[in-house]
């Protein structure tokens, strides 16, 4: 039987291409719709809500128990639909007021049912504290033991120092080498710092004191310029003021701001160090709130001259603050 060889044409040796190509090109695809959305709110936000959209990014994640992200109720709405910012329409019924904490953060989001407030982040430990004015010193006690959690949930327990006084509840929020609360020479707040005074807002919703916030830096000096460290830590001050703010504390429980440049070290014998680097938040009693606005108050000058002109009509000699010198021989 005859043997029949088949011959067919020899194969080329390519194979058929793979897909893996569409993958890496929806990736890429993607990735340029982030950074064009990127670009587009940076243009049609302003400094505030890009500090809340950065904030939202780092804190919200659907595992904690967060709501749906992309549900309209729970969306930050850094900006509407039309390309709009929403500072403007902020009262719509989608929309928080200014003065709640900033919207997307997962634990501000957690409301119990009924009509509770919002736990705020802190649980138990913030609801304790009783909405009002913190004067005496167990009432200034449990607000520093409210601190102390808020340290420990944050790791900041190397960072905040807290201390009663006088005047009320002195809370320093200090440098550190290996951690820097601000770009050297510049006002803008790192991360961690950042969070941490996001994070502290809400206590100020229920602690009515007032408050001076004051700036504070090393010596060393800016080099063939006019801003100075007078400048750079009034600028630092303002720069915690807002971020209280945007964290939900109430504008108005500021009383003053305050720059001191290098003028009161932690560290007096290394003013260059940097744990003299800080803010400052005097929380003040109700009498340390009055003496400061009998301090500025219009009468206040007043009060002085007609001191000076009683003890003038008297003929006795007045101090400095107007209050009269009695001379011991009569």
């Amino acid at each position: 039987m005859p043997i029949i060889v088949k011959r067919g044409p020899r194969a080329s040796g390519k194979g058929k291409g793979g897909g893996a190509w569409k993958v890496a090109f929806a990736d890429f695809t993607l990735a340029m719709m982030a950074f064009f959305m990127v670009l587009w709110i940076l243009e049609v936000s302003n400094v505030q809500e890009r500090a809340e959209i950065a904030n939202y990014m780092r804190t919200h994640s659907i595992f904690d128990g967060s709501p749906h992200p992309f549900a309209p109720k729970n969306s930050p709405f850094p900006v509407d639909l039309g390309g709009t910012p929403s500072v403007a329409d902020s009262h719509s019924a989608n929309r928080l007021p200014p003065d709640n904490p900033i919207p997307g953060m997962s634990e501000y989001l957690q409301v119990p049912s009924g009509d509770e407030q919002p736990l705020a982040g802190m649980g138990d430990k913030l609801n304790s504290l009783i909405d009002g004015q913190f004067d005496s010193p167990a009432q200034l006690s449990l607000l520093l033991q409210a601190f102390e959690h808020l340290m420990a949930e944050q790791l900041a327990q190397g960072h905040i120092q807290l201390d009663i006084v006088p005047s009320g509840l002195r809370v320093i929020i200090r440098d550190a080498q290996e951690r820097q609360m601000f770009v050297r020479g510049q006002i803008h707040m790192t991360p961690f710092f950042e969070d941490l005074l996001l994070s502290l807002g809400p206590v100020f919703v229920k602690v009515q004191n007032k408050l001076i916030i004051s700036g504070h830096t090393d010596n060393t000096p800016f080099s063939g310029s006019q801003y100075s460290n007078w400048e750079l830590s009034g600028d630092r001050a303002l720069q915690a003021r807002q971020v209280l703010v945007a964290g939900g504390m109430p504008a108005e429980r500021v009383a003053q701001v305050a720059a001191f440049s290098a003028n009161r070290p932690l560290n007096k014998a290394d003013k260059g160090s940097s744990e003299n680097r800080r803010i400052e938040l005097l929380i003040l009693t109700s009498a340390a709130e009055a003496e400061l606005n009998k301090l500025f108050s219009p009468d206040h000058g007043a009060d002085a001259v007609q001191h000076a002109a009683d003890a003038a009509r008297r003929n006795q000699p007045v101090g400095r603050s107007g209050v009269q010198v009695h001379d011991a021989n009569h």
